[in-house]
């Protein structure tokens, strides 16, 4: 189940996290790691009402930032539409119950939570690194819009929308 994420999950979101950038980090993925994503940037998602979690008997799986509020840099990137917009930011999953259907969960999630707002536009994007994210996607029926560089990486970010 879905559900927003309180402050009290904030502990099991950051286990998350580490686990996973331990993975990524493992798959020669960077996109992660020390200084991102930090404890409080899940804090300000959940003060803005913004931060969900998957919750299987009474245990937090996975976590994901669903908003009408893109990254900055997605003032530069030519979307396709021009028109109010989710995007999911901040997805995580615990690596020991990945490919289960979670990350696909909360995208189906953001498409409801959009919906339910009159918004028929989600935008995403992750590093061309992540190959698990890349593979999220394409199973959600993302397209692919543009890469650009981001921050001090030395490889590119790929971003992707979806109309529905």
């Amino acid at each position: 189940m879905i559900r927003k994420a309180k402050v009290e999950d904030i502990n099991r979101i950051m286990e998350i996290v580490k686990d996973s950038v331990k993975v990524m980090s493992e798959q020669g993925n960077d996109q992660w790691g020390e200084e991102y994503p930090l404890a409080h940037h899940y804090e300000g998602d959940i003060n803005e009402g913004s931060l969900y979690v998957y919750e299987d008997n009474g245990l937090v799986l996975g976590v994901a930032c669903i908003s009408s509020k893109g990254h900055g840099e997605y003032e530069t990137i030519n979307w396709s539409y021009q028109e109010p917009s989710y995007s999911i930011k901040r997805l995580a999953v615990d690596p020991q119950v990945r490919k289960k259907g979670i990350g696909l969960a909360f995208y189906q999630k953001a498409e409801d939570i959009a919906l339910q707002n009159g918004v028929h536009y989600i935008r995403t994007d992750t590093y061309s690194k992540n190959k698990a994210a890349l593979r999220l996607f394409e199973k959600a029926n993302y397209r692919l819009v543009q890469e650009g560089f981001n921050g001090s990486k030395a490889a590119p970010f790929y971003y992707f929308e979806k109309k529905f």
